[in-house]
């Protein structure tokens, strides 16, 4: 690491707290509470311009009943457990399940208190640390935080679903309010509607003028919108209104984003002057679309959002981090304003688990591998999150425990210091628009993306190093320099994006020098032509798997499974590509599917010596899920199918890449691995969930030799001991003949003849290898780097290769200083 404070380098840092910590409604007591919330996290705060505090007061019913009263008591989240327990079917008092107080003690809070609270923060972060704090009021569509009998028992109608007349239900666990539901006339006053609800009142509209009231007299600075609520009925299954695990599409286009924009229509016509941040669903853009027809594209259009959801914390709690990472980048291809936030999740207010101690085992991959993403921007920089989330710094018990910010305030400090400025190995090239587009113009478009961004969930979780992402709007307007930057990744792109000018403009980067991946059904003729294929009748049901590539190494006496089963509803069609034409010497077919005596191709690579070095590559795919059942996330099929997403991980090794694990059986789950890189060094983070699984990695410039590592370089891959969540730097590649074990260490600076170093790095055991060397840029080029083997210090003038030093034939010790 540079030895350096920490840069100010983020907007805001956003600080998540329920009301459970104040025990007390005396003054005194509110204002130890909230200089003591601030305290503990300012060594973050004060990387940021700007903090704020949301608050989760309760489920948002407290917005819905407020009648002006501040002498009424509202109904808060005081509580361990799910409330309105009838809804999730507990109908015993006695189920550990089912909500109870969190103290016998728990305070009555009313809205004056409330106001109090809220004004406390705001006072406390100016008058002690100097600080302008926003305070942000929340609503969740959901029963599990607080009993609302406005939900339930006063106007339940909101709580269904109708579409061209019918009701709309896929009988999940539980369901939520649908945003475009109409109120039942009630003669209750409340404070946008003294005399009452009238009949058929959109819920928007209602929702939308007691914000405008509640907010301002409460001194709540901006709104927040919980758990999928503003996007889609069925946030919490991974089918929709448009799928139901057999049968998509199923809903007309027009009709189901009309229905989610005229919620935003009524919210935002009455209740204008306040910002609306959301959380999103647990899934990407494309997933939304295709399940529910989400219109994310004319959310950010109209500026209803100014930032984009974050990443959701649902990895913390099913370890999908494959789905974490995917929509995540899939939301931020594309931005409504300047900046997008990353939240992460170390206590839970509600329920019994604490992820830090409780599901992270205070493990920090849910730190380090989110923030290795990075969106590419149209002059081809990298743009990182501007807000750092935190939900909740209170737990269940309302503890404020210091320990917590204390452990995870460095891992965050570290991954902002080292924030991607560069792209990674695979760029992922997202066709936000397009895929809006295409679901507009036709209803059927949705099996193809739903496919494509299931695949790249599935990938990254079969180890793809895939954490920087580019919208093809971006991409359409780089210049000659931004395309050169590209050259320095591979663009991962699906197919159905290859369309019009994204075709063309994809296709000429490939034949001037660049690199490419493609995945799903190529149906443009200019990209079945460069690829030199074509399609026949199409395949479907168990196949068997061929491959070239070199495949994990599998310790035990089982060998992988080479039997995969293709659905083409989910799967982006039938499988029916062959070679056009099968004498060309330069396609390689890396991978093929049998059915009787029929072949089709899985996957290739083709690039002719006019392409000044470009090359392409592509992964027909599949996804091995089983259909039907209303589950949170697709069930996966029985073992002894194979999971075909691993191709396009070893399809890299084309490409100079070699990412191989080490596993003792085929079942063993997989390591995640990402490569940022930042002031010209390389980065590996990731998470080995199994930790009985190892990497082997080699790049084109030969083995990393990571700094603190002690590996075997020589011809072939080397095999790394990495920890369970790793993120460690990289600067030195090595390559050689004879196999030796390499040793890295990073040593105190010390003067050199010619300058006083930053860093030291000693590396020990090469044999006549060819180093390569990445430095910071601006050491390199003002000539600070200076390299000592064999006693002596190199003479680096004709060594320097762009961003990088190459020096050939070391043998035993290496020393690199700037």
């Amino acid at each position: 690491m540079e030895r350096a404070n920490p840069i100010k380098r983020l907007n805001r840092v956003t600080l998540e707290m329920s009301l459970k910590p104040f025990t007390s409604m005396e003054p005194s007591a509110i204002e130890a509470v909230c200089e003591e919330a601030i305290r503990q996290w300012m060594p973050l705060i004060g990387m940021a311009d700007g903090c704020s505090m949301l608050l989760w007061v309760a489920d948002g019913s407290e917005i819905l009943v407020w009648d002006g009263n501040w002498n009424h008591e509202i109904e808060w989240g005081r509580y361990i457990g799910f409330a309105n327990e009838d809804k999730f079917g507990h109908t015993d008092k006695n189920d550990p399940r089912v909500a109870k107080l969190y103290r016998p003690d728990a305070c009555s809070i009313t809205y004056a208190d409330l106001r109090f609270i809220v004004a406390a923060f705001k006072r406390i972060a100016a008058e002690k640390f100097g600080l302008r704090m926003e305070v942000g009021a929340t609503f969740d569509a959901g029963p599990e935080f607080a009993y609302s009998d406005f939900k339930y028992k006063l106007h339940p109608e909101i709580n269904h679903a109708e579409l061209g007349g019918k009701e709309v239900a896929l009988k999940a666990d539980y369901t939520v309010i649908c945003t475009w539901s109409k109120l039942r006339e009630d003669r209750i006053a409340y404070a946008a509607y003294p005399e009452g609800i009238p009949e058929g009142t959109p819920f928007g509209e209602f929702l939308g003028r007691q914000c405008a009231s509640f907010l301002p007299e409460l001194g709540f600075d901006y709104i927040w919108f919980s758990n999928g609520f503003g996007f889609s009925y069925f946030p919490w299954t991974y089918l929709g209104a448009n799928y139901d695990g057999a049968s998509m599409p199923l809903a007309n286009h027009e009709e189901l984003t009309g229905r989610t924009l005229s919620f935003w229509e009524h919210f935002k016509r009455e209740c204008p002057g306040y910002r609306t941040e959301v959380r999103g669903t647990n899934f990407g853009t494309g997933m939304d679309l295709a399940k529910d027809f989400v219109p994310l594209a004319e959310l950010y259009k109209r500026k209803y959002i100014e930032y984009p959801p974050p990443n959701s914390p649902w990895g913390a709690l099913n370890f999908d981090f494959g789905l974490e990472m995917a929509s995540h980048m899939s939301r931020i291809a594309v931005l409504p304003g300047d900046t997008y936030p990353y939240r992460f999740y170390p206590n839970d207010p509600w329920f019994w688990q604490n992820p830090w101690r409780d599901l992270y085992d205070r493990e920090p991959h849910d730190i380090y591998c989110p923030l290795t993403v990075a969106r590419m921007n149209g002059d081809a920089e990298l743009e990182n999150p501007g807000i750092i989330e935190l939900l909740t710094i209170d737990t269940e018990k309302g503890e404020l425990n210091a320990d917590c910010p204390a452990e995870i305030i460095p891992h965050l400090s570290r991954a902002i210091q080292d924030f991607p400025d560069q792209a990674g190995i695979l760029t992922w090239l997202y066709p936000f628009k397009e895929y809006h587009e295409a679901v507009a113009a036709s209803e059927n478009e949705a099996k193809t993306i739903f496919f494509e961004e299931w695949f790249v969930r599935n990938a990254i979780n079969q180890g793809l190093p895939l954490n920087t992402v580019l919208s093809t709007d971006e991409f359409a307007v780089l210049t000659g320099e931004g395309r050169s930057k590209l050259r320095e990744t591979i663009v991962f792109a699906p197919a159905s994006g290859l369309i019009g000018e994204n075709a063309r403009l994809l296709s000429s980067f490939v034949q001037e020098g660049g690199k490419a991946i493609i995945y799903g059904a190529v149906v443009d003729p200019q990209w079945q032509d460069l690829l030199n294929i074509r399609q026949v009748r199409g395949l479907e049901g168990e196949l068997e798997l061929a491959s070239t590539l070199r495949p994990d190494m599998i310790l035990g006496d089982v060998a992988a499974s080479r039997i995969f089963k293709h659905d083409p509803l989910i799967g982006g069609g039938t499988l029916n590509e062959i070679l056009d034409d099968a004498d060309d010497r330069h396609t390689k077919v890396c991978a093929t599917a049998t059915q009787d005596d029929q072949v089709r191709i899985l996957a290739l690579t083709r690039e002719l010596p006019e392409w000044n070095g470009g090359k392409v590559g592509w992964v027909r795919g599949a996804l091995p899920f089983e259909g039907g059942e209303v589950t949170q996330l697709p069930v996966r099929q029985p073992d002894g199918y194979s999971d075909i997403s691993i191709l396009v991980r070893l399809l890299l090794a084309e490409f100079g890449y070699e990412l191989n694990q080490i596993k003792h059986e085929e079942t063993n789950k997989p390591a995640l691995l990402f490569v940022s890189r930042h002031d010209n060094g390389f980065y590996f983070t990731g998470c080995r969930q199994d930790t009985s699984v190892a990497l082997s990695m080699r790049f084109p410039d030969g083995v990393p030799i990571i700094t603190g590592q002690t590996i075997r370089a020589g011809q072939g891959a080397a095999a790394y001991s990495l920890d369970r969540t790793y993120h460690e730097e990289c600067r030195i590649f090595v390559d050689q003949r004879e196999t030796t074990t390499v040793f890295c260490r990073e040593y105190m600076p010390v003067p050199t003849p010619r300058k006083s170093s930053i860093r030291f790095i000693h590396v020990t055991g090469l044999r006549e290898a060819t180093v390569t060397i990445y430095p910071p840029l601006a050491s390199l080029i003002a000539g600070n780097v200076e390299v000592r083997a064999d006693h002596a210090y190199l003479d680096l003038k004709d060594c320097v290769f762009g961003d990088k030093l190459v020096i050939t034939n070391i043998s035993g010790e290496m020393e690199v200083t700037w």
